[in-house]
């Protein structure tokens, strides 16, 4: 009998089975016949693995009654000599397996094409978020999701669409509820301050509640009157809410007592004197490349590693002080270079500060004397009367805490011209400091400011720029900015170099090629790596590394590197300490390459077999310094001896 009405459900939902089926073929002709339309690619994987499985879900399960319904076949459906619970789970099943059918065809197909796996699988920026190497269980998990929430409710309404948009609404609603309350003092701002912990609650409360709307149903299947809707409903509800509730309290209990997944990160810095600073969530160091060592400068038990600054022996960070799970204050610290003369800074202690009561940080830069601090201050989300700029500006010992006014152009009167903002370098002298603006409609709009500090006021310097890489982006010397710009709007980004004391550019790239990824200064400031990608007839583009020359005034080298877009975004070069070679992690051959000046290959050398995900290329005197992205570890690579040690 079970077999008969899984069968049964199969017969009867082949139809939505094959149009779902079609989707995917479409779908899977656009990789095959446009290879080379990736912007298009991009979104239609994003459009299938976001709107196409979590919608078919709902589809197939609002209709798992369907049948029961229109024909009026209750009494001979329960009159089979077959528990009701079973009947109940063999057609969930059968809708599952559908569900999951549709999914091994996409997994099938996401491992032989590569075009799919580079998009569905590969390094992506997805939302603001970098989405790693793997294949997107997360869509798999809200199709589920969405599929037991809807075939929970198929019981109460013979409406298809009814129980759809109840799904939607119920499901949806009740996921955005737990992250926005893990994202509040109510739910101890894990978002921000435990993103693993948060991230793993989340997952938990999408099972418990799933389960809670299943048990529900098959206790309505089970003992209500399917003769009369009301009764029906109403006994949903009362087995519902207790057992929802019952789901919300254990995602609580777990967040608050379950061991949730250590929080670990490594962030660089910055270097000085050829010894590279990195924070972490246990505070900050340096690794000595003479002493082969890591000396800790300060811990603390919540450093925010989106906050940090150095320059001129100095380092501004900020850090999370947990007072209780509803009363969390986030405080700016600065010290010397060598873990001396630490202070902080805000909240100011003492009566008279002009600094809000409860103001969170957004960005912070320390002016390349020192002396300054600029500070980004949080937005609300809502423009209120009389709300004072975020724009801050106080001096490295605490004195001077001042209120800079704001552009309306820059920092947006109106909610819809809220545009994230970030700090991005100091003109030379501190005179001003370089603001980048995105803003999020029309898409990829960007703007770099300058904000002229003796005046209080802000320009526009470039419309459609910005920093062309997030990993120092400023010349060693502090001279020169790298940064993507459109002369155009919609041509191609074109590589240059702005002199932070004139503010003019200098073009690298003509515009004929699109700038790719991040670019890296050497130790003197006078050589600028950097990729791109050039455009290939006939064929998919090649992604080339190159080496532009300040003395030649050209680019004087030139090396194709991959055709693969997931690989490019992987190849992050860094110079060694004398400027004589390049080096570029290379994770598809799980190695590291070595490149003259010419950029030709002088050998390879091959990560140690822990290192899963490398990433954060560094340099140190002789040695290497690589993190491992899924460990949060760090490894030391001695140039002269080829051998690793994990220092970290």
């Amino acid at each position: 009998m079970f077999g008969a009405l899984f069968l049964k459900e199969w017969r009867e939902k082949a139809l939505v089975f094959f149009f779902g089926l079609g989707i995917l073929v479409i779908f899977f002709l656009a990789h095959l016949l446009f290879p080379e339309k990736k912007d298009l690619l991009e979104w239609l994987t994003y459009a299938v693995l976001l709107l196409f499985f979590p919608f078919l879900a709902l589809i197939l399960a609002s209709g798992g009654f369907e049948t029961e319904y229109r024909d009026g076949v209750w009494a001979y459906l329960f009159s089979r000599p077959v528990k009701k619970a079973v009947l109940w789970l063999a057609k969930y099943l059968s809708l599952l397996s559908m569900l999951l059918a549709l999914w091994l065809i996409f997994l099938a197909v996401w491992s032989v094409v590569p075009a799919l796996n580079e998009f569905a699988g590969g390094t992506r920026i997805l939302l603001g978020f970098r989405i790693e190497t793997g294949f997107p269980f997360w869509s798999l998990l809200q199709s589920v999701f969405c599929l037991t929430v809807a075939f929970s409710l198929a019981v109460l309404h013979e409406k298809q669409f009814n129980i759809l948009f109840l799904s939607l609404i119920l499901g949806l609603g009740l996921t955005a509820a737990v992250w926005l309350a893990l994202n509040s003092g109510l739910g101890a701002h894990l978002a921000w301050t435990a993103p693993a912990t948060a991230v793993t609650a989340f997952l938990v409360s999408q099972v418990l509640i799933a389960l809670a709307f299943a048990a529900a149903s098959i206790l309505t299947f089970v003992r209500s009157d399917f003769s009369q809707v009301r009764k029906k409903t109403l006994s949903f509800v009362r087995w519902g809410v207790p057992f929802l509730f019952g789901a919300l309290g254990l995602t609580a209990a777990w967040a608050i007592l379950a061991p949730g997944p250590a929080e670990r990160y490594i962030s660089f810095l910055y270097s000085s004197g050829g010894d590279p600073y990195y924070m972490t969530q246990r505070g900050i160091f340096k690794y000595s490349a003479t002493a082969d060592r890591v000396r800790w400068l300060v811990k603390t038990n919540r450093a925010n590693y989106f906050l940090s600054s150095a320059a001129a022996g100095k380092i501004a960070y900020g850090v999370f002080d947990v007072r209780s799970k509803t009363d969390v204050t986030e405080e700016l610290w600065v010290m010397s270079a060598d873990g001396k003369d630490r202070r902080r800074l805000l909240p100011a202690a003492g009566k008279g500060s002009t600094w809000p009561a409860g103001m969170s940080l957004a960005d912070l830069l320390i002016s390349p004397d020192g002396t300054k601090i600029m500070i980004l201050a949080q937005r609300s989300a809502k423009v209120t009367p009389g709300e004072r700029s975020p724009l801050w500006v106080v001096n490295a010992d605490g004195t001077g805490l001042e209120n800079l006014p704001g552009d309306p152009a820059l920092l947006g009167a109106k909610i819809e011209m809220r545009a994230y903002v970030y700090l991005v370098a100091w003109v030379q002298a501190g005179g001003g400091v370089l603001i980048a603006q995105r803003f999020p409609a029309p898409a990829n709009t960007y703007r770099l400011w300058v904000y002229d500090l003796k005046n209080q006021t802000a320009r526009l310097l470039l419309d459609n720029a910005l920093q062309a890489s997030w990993f120092s982006p400023v010349s060693p010397r502090g001279e020169r900015l790298a940064i993507k710009y459109q002369k155009t709007a919609g041509k191609p980004w074109v590589l240059a170099l702005l002199d932070l004391k004139t503010l003019g550019t200098t073009d690298i790239t003509g515009g004929d090629e699109r700038v790719w990824s991040g670019a890296s200064w050497d130790k003197t400031g006078d050589q600028l790596a950097y990729l791109i990608r050039r455009a290939q007839p006939g064929g998919p583009g090649a992604y080339a590394l190159a080496v532009y020359s300040l003395t030649a005034g050209k680019t004087v080298s030139e090396r194709t590197m991959t055709t693969k877009e997931s690989d490019a975004l992987l190849l992050w070069p860094a110079w060694t300490a004398d400027g004589a070679k390049l080096l570029v992690l290379d994770r598809t051959g799980n190695r590291l390459k070595v490149l003259r000046p010419d950029l030709s290959e002088e050998k390879t050398i091959a990560f140690p077999a822990p290192v899963r995900l490398p990433a954060g290329l560094q340099t140190a005197g002789d040695h290497v310094l690589i993190e491992d992205g899924e460990t949060d570890t760090l490894w030391r690579l001695d140039l002269r001896t080829g051998s690793w040690k994990k220092i970290l």
